[in-house]
């Protein structure tokens, strides 16, 4: 069970890490990092999830190609049901098909050069729904 618990954080971590992406960021080497909870556990702490990413000055103008295309094992078919901008906050909701079915709720504030918000998700680990909470956090290194 434990394996199918660090799968899913690392999953959570590459499908969610460039959530808040937009116009506003600036394209060079980026620092994310994202912290993940579980609900049912609340004794696994994982060590936070880090890496760094390249991103094209397209990448930053649409995070929604970024999450979508994400093929990792487990998190695949990502498709939105609703995102939106409100300055500099983007708002998302997102269905995962694959082993672990992730339904997810997210808010990001950003800045040219910060990132910070919060991920909620529903997965299904070994036929069971799991609550995860991730806090999201990335800053601008400088270019790549």
């Amino acid at each position: 069970m434990r394996a199918q618990w660090m799968t899913l954080v690392a999953l959570q971590a590459a499908a969610f890490s460039t959530a808040g992406l937009a116009a506003d960021l600036s394209p060079g080497m980026w620092e994310i990092t994202l912290e993940t909870r579980v609900a049912a556990q609340p004794g696994f702490t994982p060590e936070p999830f880090r890496l760094r990413q390249c991103l094209t000055a397209a990448d930053a103008r649409d995070p929604s190609a970024l999450l979508g295309g994400i093929a990792n094992p487990g998190a695949s078919g990502c498709n939105y049901s609703d995102k939106s901008y409100s300055g500099n906050t983007f708002r998302f909701s997102m269905q995962c098909e694959g082993s672990f079915g992730i339904q997810s709720r997210g808010e990001v504030t950003f800045s040219a050069d910060t990132m910070n918000g919060a991920v909620s998700a529903i997965a299904n680990v070994g036929g069971e729904k799991t609550e995860l909470s991730n806090k999201i956090s990335a800053r601008r290194l400088g270019g790549c």
